[in-house]
């Protein structure tokens, strides 16, 4: 071994990653959340999409151009060997993730997908892994009103993704339900996590 070392990272009493299906709810219970406990800091993943309407820079994504996230990639900032590839953008983690929390918090939480999940899963066994999920009828209604363009083709494509999801139920820590108009009841079981 050589006299270089990679450094510290950080360490935190609790690192909660979210997982789900689009459409679930995990946004809007990630924000309920973050408001109700301040010691809770949402970690950033890197990403060469353009913000969506509403999404500021920080919130839930550090947003770079293509050229920016490969060489990221290249010089090792990045700590997925092979970043998501999906919608035609680049998705990635940033090395020593835990870094973004500050001091003056000591809960770290992450939106991510299934690959996501598992690759953190190695990286942190002692992360706690909760899938967020909600009736699939609900899912159809809600992935229509997220987006009222949305293609059939993309549309059938997220449908049979949440799909996959429930297969992977087993792998998770907990499962929370999220159906319609019940996020207080959701909320109250993600509370529970943490205590």
């Amino acid at each position: 071994m050589g006299s270089e070392s990679a450094p510290q990272e950080r360490s935190v009493s609790l690192f909660l990653v979210l997982a789900g299906p689009s459409g679930v709810g995990k946004a809007t219970l990630t924000k309920a959340l973050l408001q109700r406990h301040p010691e809770i800091h949402r970690l950033h993943t890197v990403t060469t999409r353009p913000p969506r309407p509403g999404e500021k820079p920080g919130d839930q994504y550090i947003f770079v151009d293509r050229e920016t996230f490969l060489k990221m990639l290249e010089t090792g900032e990045l700590m997925e060997s092979s970043p998501v590839y999906k919608d035609g953008n680049l998705y990635g983690m940033p090395n020593n993730i835990l870094n973004q929390v500050p001091p003056d918090k000591d809960i770290a939480l992450i939106e991510v997908d299934i690959r996501g999940k598992e690759f953190l899963k190695k990286r942190y066994p002692d992360c706690v892994t909760i899938l967020i999920v909600a009736p699939v009828e609900e899912l159809e209604e809600r992935l229509r009103q997220r987006d009222p363009h949305i293609s059939e083709e993309e549309f059938r494509r997220r449908l049979a993704s949440a799909l996959e999801w429930l297969k992977a139920a087993p792998t998770f820590d907990y499962i929370v339900e999220n159906p319609q108009g019940q996020m207080e009841k959701a909320l109250a079981v993600l509370e529970a996590i943490l205590t």
